[in-house]
Order: C-alpha cells, then sequence, then structure tokens
C-alpha cells in the first residue's frame, strides 16, 4: 500500500487558513524528485515544497549550477537535520554527517553520507544552507549582516555589524542597527568577503554574500517602507547623512529579503563641491585658457566615496604662474592666497603676481582638498605605480614597480611588465587613502581614468612590454 506522507510544513496551524493557496502551506501527499531539508531543528516537519533546497545564483559568468542548490533558513542548536535527495517520486534517501571537510567562522563544510548521524549547529540562527548533490556536500554558513560601503564607518574594508538575526517563530528573521551614515554608496554583506567560494567538481564556484538593490542599477533604498533587495544586487547610495536605522527581514514563506531605514533626527546634508576643477596658467601646458575648454586640463575626482579631493598629474614649469579654478573662472578660483594650507610634506609653492608657483620644473602630481570648509593644496613629485599579476603582486607603492620620469619628453615609463596579464596602475599620494582611489589605465592610446566609478574594463598586456604615460594630453601606449 502507497504511502501518504500528510503533514503541514511549519507546524503554524492558525496560519494555514489564510496562506492555502501558496504551495509552503498545502498538504503533501507525495514527495517530489528534489533536495529537502528537515528535522528537529528546522521548522519544516518533512519534505515538501517549502523546505524544497532550490538553485543558487552563482557570482561569475556561470548563473548557476544544477548540482549547486540552497536555502536560507533559521536552524535551532538544540535539535538536528538531514538532507533528503528524492531522486523520483517517493524515493527519497537521507543523509547526514559524514565527516568534516572544512570549517571556519564563515563556513562550515560536511560530507554527506546515507543514512548517517543528523547534522547539527552550534547556535541557533540564520544560515545558508548549500549541498552539491554531485560532491555530496553540504556548506552551512552562518549569515549575520552589516552594512559596509563608502557610506559607512568602515568604508568598503569591513562591515559595520547590525544586529544577531532574531526569529518570530513564524516566518520573519530580522536585522536591526544603528549606522553613522555620510553622503555615498552602500551594501548590506556578511561573511567579511564578497563572496563564499563553494567547491564544485575540479574546482569552486562563487556565492554572493551582499544584499544590493533589486534592479539593475544603483540606487536609495526606500526610507521607512520594506522594499525587495537581493544577493549581488548594485549598491544603495545615499546623498544625505545621520544617524540610520535599519531593518532587514527575511521571509520564510516567500524566499524574498526586504530591507528599509529610517533616519533618527535630522539628515545631514552634504556641501556642495564643484563637478570639476581645472589647473591652467604658463606654468602648464594649457596656459591661461579660460578653465572648462581644454579637457585634458580637467582633475579627477576619487574612486571609494570620497567628495571634495581632486588630483591631477602634468608637468608644471618651474617660475611660471599657475591656478586651480573651476569652470569659467567660477568659484573656487585659487591663486596663491585663495589656498588656507599647503602641503607641509610637498615641494614649496610660492606666490607670483598673485598665482602659484614651484622652484623645479618636472612632472608633479597636484592634490585639491576642499573638506571641512577649507582650501588645501598639495604639490609633490608624480608617483605612479603598477599593480597586480602582470607587476609580480598586490602590494602597495612597490618600489620596483615605480614608474620613470622623462623630464624631456614629460612621461612617466613602467619597468617592463614580468607576467602576461591585465595592467593595473594608480598615482600615489598620501592625501589618497587606497591605490584603487585614483586608478587609470590606457585604452588604446587615451588614459582613462576610474574617477568616483566603479572597476575599470580589463587592460590585457604581455610580459616585457611597457606603459608609457603623457598626463599632459592624457595619452599612453603599452608596447
Amino acid at each position: 500500500m502507497k504511502h501518504l506522507y500528510k503533514y503541514l510544513l511549519f507546524l503554524l496551524l492558525p496560519f494555514l487558513a489564510n496562506c492555502s493557496d501558496n504551495e509552503n502551506w498545502t498538504i503533501v501527499e507525495d514527495i517530489q524528485q528534489g533536495v529537502y531539508i528537515t528535522g528537529a531543528a528546522t521548522v519544516y516537519s518533512g519534505e515538501a515544497p517549502a523546505s524544497s533546497l532550490k538553485a543558487i545564483p552563482l557570482d561569475g559568468d556561470v548563473k548557476e549550477l544544477p548540482e549547486l542548490v540552497g536555502i536560507y533558513t533559521w536552524l535551532k542548536s538544540s535539535g538536528d537535520f538531514t538532507i533528503s535527495i528524492a531522486t523520483d517520486l517517493n524515493q527519497v534517501v537521507k543523509y547526514g554527517n559524514g565527516g568534516e571537510v572544512k570549517k571556519a567562522d564563515n563556513i562550515s563544510v560536511y560530507t554527506l553520507t546515507q543514512d548517517a548521524t543528523p547534522l547539527k549547529v552550534e547556535k541557533d540562527g540564520f544560515y545558508f544552507v548549500i549541498v552539491n548533490t554531485a560532491l555530496k556536500e553540504i556548506n552551512i554558513l552562518p549569515v549575520n549582516y552589516g552594512v559596509i560601503g563608502a557610506a559607512t564607518p568602515k568604508g568598503w574594508d569591513g562591515e559595520t555589524p547590525l544586529s544577531a538575526p532574531s526569529f518570530d517563530d513564524r516566518l520573519t528573521i530580522s536585522w536591526k542597527g544603528k549606522v553613522n551614515m555620510t553622503p555615498g554608496g552602500y551594501k548590506f554583506r556578511y561573511s567579511g568577503g564578497w563572496g563564499q567560494e563553494i567547491n564544485k567538481e575540479g574546482g569552486v564556484a562563487k556565492i554572493f554574500t551582499d544584499l544590493g538593490n533589486f534592479g539593475t542599477s544603483q540606487a536609495p533604498l526606500i526610507e521607512n517602507a520594506m522594499s525587495q533587495v537581493k544577493p549581488g544586487g548594485p549598491d544603495f547610495t545615499t546623498e544625505v547623512g545621520g544617524e540610520f536605522e535599519f531593518t532587514i527581514q527575511y521571509d520564510l514563506r516567500t524566499r524574498a529579503y526586504n530591507a528599509t531605514f529610517d533616519i533618527i533626527g535630522e539628515a545631514v546634508v552634504p556641501p556642495k563641491y564643484p563637478e570639476k576643477m581645472y589647473l591652467v596658467g604658463n606654468a602648464t601646458v594649457y596656459d591661461w585658457d579660460e578653465p572648462g575648454t581644454k579637457a585634458a586640463a580637467e582633475m579627477h575626482k576619487l574612486a571609494g566615496g570620497t567628495v571634495g579631493v581632486y588630483w591631477k598629474i602634468l608637468y608644471i614649469e618651474a617660475g611660471k604662474g599657475f591656478k586651480v579654478s573651476n569652470a569659467k573662472w567660477a568659484n573656487p578660483n585659487l591663486g596663491f592666497a585663495e589656498v588656507n594650507e599647503f602641503d607641509a610634506n610637498g615641494v614649496t609653492v610660492t606666490e607670483s603676481g598673485g598665482n602659484m608657483s614651484i622652484a623645479t620644473s618636472g612632472m608633479y602630481t597636484v592634490v585639491l582638498d576642499l573638506r571641512d570648509n577649507t582650501t588645501k593644496l598639495s604639490v609633490t613629485p608624480a608617483k605612479v605605480y603598477g599593480m597586480g599579476d602582470t607587476f609580480g603582486g598586490w602590494d602597495k607603492d612597490k618600489a620596483t614597480n615605480l614608474f620613470v620620469e622623462d623630464k624631456t619628453a614629460k612621461t612617466l615609463t613602467s619597468p617592463a611588465l614580468v607576467a602576461n596579464g591585465n595592467v593595473r596602475m594608480y598615482v600615489s599620494h598620501a592625501w589618497i587613502a587606497d591605490w584603487w582611489h585614483s586608478e587609470f589605465n590606457v585604452f588604446g592610446t587615451t588614459i582613462e581614468y576610474r574617477n568616483d566609478g566603479g572597476d575599470q574594463a580589463a587592460v590585457p598586456a604581455t610580459a616585457g612590454q611597457k606603459v608609457t604615460l603623457h598626463f599632459d594630453d592624457n595619452t599612453g601606449s603599452i608596447k
């Protein structure tokens, strides 16, 4: 006689009448082909649509693999659980702990063995459970969200944690927390890294560990109204600062994330900075032409969310004058007297007819900082470094990767590349926090700058080639 499985999925009988039209809340008589999680540690009483593991989105060219399935769920340390694999209708095999493969703070991996001892977690919490049906491995990731990004106190270097997840014993898992925010981009993230590698046959796949905008481009999170967010989505943005109270929720029935925020007290409106700043003067190749008429004279913004700081590399002739100005001589229009503070560690800048002047000709990095209601200017010898595999590693400001100045040609040239791969390079300056904030590259014969955008397109090159840069007209070569 055919055995009929009859049970309710969440053991939440009071809610059945309201949700009987949803597959997660129906009476199940047959177990369909698939992978399931069940046991006293879970909120599921048996194999059914609600307890099924589904294909997971992957970070990379391959968007999903049929053998990698997963489920976000609440697990209790007081119970245990097993993984059921139904290869055909009602043909179920249960798998338990076949031995530890890997254990770390952000992931535990075990072999799945038929009819083995059930699995357990050490503490109650929200977990991402991923099964590789080909390798018979289970990955268990605790999900504890924080906020990361240019708008947050730690920038893109780490998460500001939210509260530990809480479960209402029905459907909803929640995270809450207050974060002092500034204008910029941000995301929610767990695990301390951008993605987590999961074993697959012949290598690894990477899953998303961040939550971003549900759409296809950067956008603000909606204030005081829950809106759907998704793993791997684009950044959220905010144009104001202040104390933000965030709420993230996950619904076990719909398998969807939603999030919102509330600003406690008054929003902090940031100062307005010029869209573009330019270098002009007879000490430069741009002469005294009106600022904005020569595109190559434009200074560059920083990536990473820093606003109000601009930089440019150029050749400056000694004994002649230069200024830094907004377009069309609009404010700020900075001569010597308009600068509140010069960099004590830079070259000496003197006054010349109201303009600025230096004593020695050469290639210089000029950095302008308009933050904190002041005007600071730094002029230092230009230092450009290579970065990445083509330059032998990812160490910042490595002496062997410094570009060499040719004062006659007014260029900077790299050492020969040591390996095939993608070229990356940047200007180094004490006022610029990290190398990728001032990154640029050569596309064809044109230097293009990252500015305040994201990663630039890859630029492949061959071992033995050199990069030559001519910043006065933003041209370069890799050969």
